[in-house]
């Protein structure tokens, strides 16, 4: 069987095709700026949906370089809001922590770890997964300590620049 000139230029045009654009599948990893934009957009999505029931708030808005978990010459940045409920029972911190599962879950994490997994009644713990942006948002929601709520954002580890 004789290939002609017709099927090795669409062979020839098939190889540029697949070196331009890649073969691995893989989506390119976004930069530190890009992330830590997606964290505080995503991480103030959740905060909307709770910060008018809760009291003494912090937070920590992604704007500072950590290193609590990244080997030497690495960086992370973290979302972190903490928050007490006037009334916790009637309020019910855990049923919070599915409601904001359940947003995270639109804006495409997926779940990594919920509350079944712990078997605590007083405490409810969600770890959802951003697999492009890299993100992890940790939920936690418990009825007789405080604060509350907690909700947790955090990049992966990237090089320090600078």
């Amino acid at each position: 069987m004789r290939f002609g000139a017709n099927s090795r230029l669409a062979a020839a045009v098939l190889v540029c095709f697949a070196a331009l654009t890649g073969c691995s599948g893989e989506p390119e990893r976004p930069t530190l700026e890009e992330t830590t934009r997606q964290l505080v957009t995503d991480g103030d999505a959740l905060l909307s949906m709770v910060k008018t029931d809760l009291t003494g708030l912090t937070q920590e808005r992604a704007d500072q370089d950590r290193t609590t978990s990244c080997t030497p010459g690495e960086v992370q940045r973290y979302f972190v809001v903490k928050g007490n409920f006037a009334d916790p029972a009637r309020q019910d911190p855990i049923s919070r922590i599915g409601l904001l599962k359940g947003k995270l879950e639109t804006m495409g994490y997926r779940e990594a770890v919920d509350e079944l997994d712990l078997m605590e009644d007083e405490l409810g713990v969600t770890v959802t997964l951003h697999d492009e942006a890299k993100l992890t948002f940790v939920l936690l929601g418990r009825l007789s300590q405080t604060p509350n709520l907690v909700i947790m954002g955090k990049t992966e580890c990237y090089p320090r620049t600078g």
